[in-house]
């Protein structure tokens, strides 16, 4: 299990690594375009939230993951709902409804209303003594339903989709038979339809949809175009640290599109290692969830959480690609984003938490054979 930790923690320094050098570099390019900003202030903004995403990490791991299961649908259930009514209540910013503002900190509730929906539905999966079209579709329907709505009327349209994807992961990993899953695809399929044909979705949404449909058009082509020419000529090894042009044309630089800095000053070796730290922190945390694990519970949360990482990486490069439409989706621990660092650094610490109580269990076990 230490190598395992060793892992983890190697694959998780990179992608701190690459988040603040870039998001720093990025940093600069928005300086050179807003005067009352500097580089340094998105890079300490980045510490902040590190900092305190490891604190929550610490509170999760000392508080033990049998303690978090068993109040999933008592405490982190109800609290979730309840702050993202309350984020309604707050001042909006461009129209949506995403933040509770306390002084100058801010915290983006529907991120941590995606561990939340995680940690519940594995407790929920993790316990299920007979699966059927009730318990596999119906009722996770209904534990979906009220989180993804909250979230929708924000608006964020984005968020609402990755929350119905978790749902959807779940649903697999907990044991649904494929066609209720077919069913469930259906019945989001017809929701989009609805929610589209009856004016429930925002112009601006529409208007991201659509443009991509048709070859992107108008400012989302401009910022792919952009996007795609910073990787493009990056080349192999890049132009070096900080050496980047293209990013100066990028609207956010340091959080969408931190891929393709990353791809004009580093090369495709560079998108290389980053992408291959993904692809082996994903599959090291699948291992160790069925492995690791003592409690059924604890391998879907596990495994829904490494499954969650490669849904937010997959669709954040993608749109970096041109393959996607823009999104607003960060690239997981290295894109700019204080309650999406926050969030899954308690995510993480989960993990840990998780893992750590499953070996004093085993060993537990162990001293009470040889006695």
């Amino acid at each position: 299990m230490k190598r395992t930790y060793l892992v983890l923690a190697l694959y998780t320094s990179v992608f701190v690594i690459f988040g603040l050098v870039f998001i720093y570099s990025a940093g600069i390019s928005m300086e050179a375009r807003h005067p009352d900003v500097t580089a340094s202030e998105f890079l300490e903004k980045q510490l902040i939230a590190y900092a305190m995403g490891l604190a929550g990490a610490l509170i999760m791991i000392y508080m033990k993951g049998s303690w978090h299961f068993k109040n999933a649908f008592t405490i982190y259930y109800p609290l979730t709902l309840i702050m993202l009514v309350a984020v309604l209540f707050f001042p909006d910013r461009g129209g949506s409804n995403r933040w509770i503002d306390i002084g100058s900190f801010s915290l983006q509730v529907s991120e941590f209303a995606k561990i939340s929906l995680l940690l519940v539905l594995a407790k929920y999966f993790g316990g299920l003594k007979k699966r059927n079209f009730l318990t596999t579709f119906l009722i996770p329907l209904g534990i979906l339903t009220p989180l993804a709505i909250l979230v929708f009327i924000e608006p964020d349209l984005s968020t609402t989709g990755i929350i119905v994807a978790i749902a959807f992961v779940m649903m697999i990993i907990g044991g649904i038979k494929m066609r209720y899953l077919a069913l469930a695809l259906i019945f989001v399929v017809i929701l989009v339809l609805v929610l589209y044909s009856g004016g429930f979705m925002e112009d601006y949404q529409i208007q991201r949809i659509t443009s991509f449909l048709t070859s992107l058009t108008g400012e989302e082509h401009e910022q792919v175009s952009y996007a795609l020419m910073a990787i493009s000529s990056g080349g192999l090894t890049g132009k070096g640290l900080g050496m980047g042009l293209v990013k100066y044309y990028l609207p956010v630089s340091y959080s969408d599109f931190i891929f393709a800095v990353i791809g004009e000053e580093l090369g495709l070796v560079g998108l290389l290692v980053l992408m291959l730290a993904y692809v082996g922190f994903i599959r090291e945390l699948i291992v160790v969830g069925l492995r690791g694990s003592r409690t059924l519970e604890g391998k879907l949360y596990i495994i829904g959480f490494a499954l969650y990482i490669m849904i937010q990486a997959t669709i954040n490069i993608a749109v970096n690609l041109g393959l996607f439409p823009p999104t607003g989706v960060t690239l997981p621990f290295v894109s700019s984003g204080g309650s999406s660092i926050m969030s899954l650094m308690i995510g993480y610490g989960l993990v840990f938490s998780i893992l750590l109580e499953s070996e004093e269990e085993k060993e537990k076990g162990l001293q009470n054979e040889k006695t």
